[in-house]
């Protein structure tokens, strides 16, 4: 488990520290640190202006970062995990097809398009995050950079909330993922041990205690990878729009997103939207609803409740929306009858990645050992399985 005052962290930014001088032959001007995020509740409920409940991980990206006088202006990285450096240009900044530069570049061309001038600029970067597992490592990066540029020439917007706007621009507009607001939210606002309520609509946050018993968050990854600039993500979104305007159409009134619609307006005329745009819509209400009602259970706390929407809601992404696939439902269906197992379903856009359990701390070591049991007995390999708290959003170290 990592904090970013933990030896894990501390390591993290020693190997940061020394491969920016292996590759860029200086000292970094600065360090920055952004944690992954998982999503407790609130599957896709983002982009249609909804609720989420989310939380910052232990688990991060930090980089190292400086500036550099090369001409022309570039944007050098470095990354040890895939063991590539990439240079790309920041005159005229373009995509590089399916390349992890493509976010902080993103960031960078947003920061410039915003009026800032900048100089070329060096990172090397270290993480903790599982990649592909849905922790949102994309989102983290995106962070650790803003956090890192700011932390070099100044100008850090007064409103926190901006910065995490300008990085999902650069998710949406750079990088081509029509993703919401949540990770980027998540991954700048976390606190330690506290869970993130966010209303997308008016951008309106809380931070609600989660307490109770002591709880580990454990990350099952499924391994499938789900490639969300393929074009599932987009078809799921474009579902959820088709379904605002036939509800308009048949309210009589504009319904600029689903938010705008009580569960009982849907209700009523429900059958006369088309039926994949139905179902859609029919799970991201309910959706809406269940965080309203993990906000009360994190208030009395009840995490016993929590876990039971949580369950609830990956049944309703698996029979509903349609962002799950065998190997999720296989391990919440699996985690569900295990010792210390408070709640869990997949988490972020689906199709594969990883589901997020709450364990009671003092039963992870046995549940995790439980639940890679039953999956290896099914799926005849190993399970990749991780455990970590909940963190703090995005800094400088």
């Amino acid at each position: 488990m990592m904090s970013e005052r933990s030896p894990a962290c501390k390591d993290l930014a020693e190997r940061a520290r020394k491969n920016y001088r292996e590759q860029f032959g200086s000292d970094p001007g600065i360090l920055a640190r952004a944690p992954g995020r998982l999503e407790l509740l609130g599957n896709h409920t983002d982009y249609n202006n909804g609720y989420i409940l989310s939380v910052a991980l232990e688990l991060a990206v930090v980089l190292a970062a400086g500036k550099d006088e090369t001409s022309p202006r570039r944007l050098a990285g470095w990354s040890s995990e895939l063991n590539e450096r990439i240079d790309a240009g920041l005159e005229e900044p373009a995509p590089l097809a399916g390349s992890w530069i493509n976010y902080p570049l993103g960031v960078l061309r947003e920061l410039m398009e915003g009026g800032r001038r900048l100089p070329s600029i060096n990172l090397a970067v270290e993480s903790s995050l599982p990649s592909g597992a849905g922790a949102s490592s994309s989102a983290a990066l995106e962070l650790a950079t803003a956090e890192a540029v700011y932390g070099l020439l100044g100008g850090r917007p007064e409103e926190p909330m901006e910065i995490a706007k300008l990085c999902r621009r650069a998710e949406n507009d750079f990088v081509g993922v029509p993703c919401g607001i949540m990770d980027q939210f998540s991954a700048l606002f976390g606190r330690r041990d506290h869970v993130l309520f966010l209303d997308c609509k008016t951008l309106a946050y809380e931070r609600l205690p989660l307490r109770g018993p002591r709880i580990s968050l454990v990350i099952a990854d499924s391994e499938v990878q789900h490639q969300l600039i393929d074009g599932q993500y987009a078809r799921l979104r474009a579902h959820c729009e088709s379904a605002a305007g036939q509800l308009a159409t048949a309210l009589g009134r504009p319904v600029p997103s689903l938010r705008e619609v009580t569960m009982e307006e849907f209700l009523d005329c429900r059958d006369t939207i088309e039926p994949a745009a139905r179902r859609r819509a029919e799970h991201v209400l309910r959706e809406n609803g269940r965080v309203l009602d993990g906000i009360e259970a994190l208030r009395k706390g009840d995490s016993g409740k929590l876990g039971e929407l949580m369950v609830e809601s990956h049944a309703s992404s698996r029979d509903l929306f349609g962002n799950s696939c065998e190997e999720l439902d296989f391990l919440v269906e699996a985690a569900s009858g295990l010792p210390g197992f408070i709640g869990g379903k997949l988490s972020g856009g689906g199709f594969g990645g990883a589901t997020v359990n709450l364990v009671e701390e003092n039963a992870a070591a046995e549940f995790q050992a439980a639940l890679a049991e039953k999956w290896t007995a099914r799926f005849m390999k190993p399970l990749r399985i991780f455990e970590t708290n909940i963190g703090n959003g995005a800094q400088l170290l």
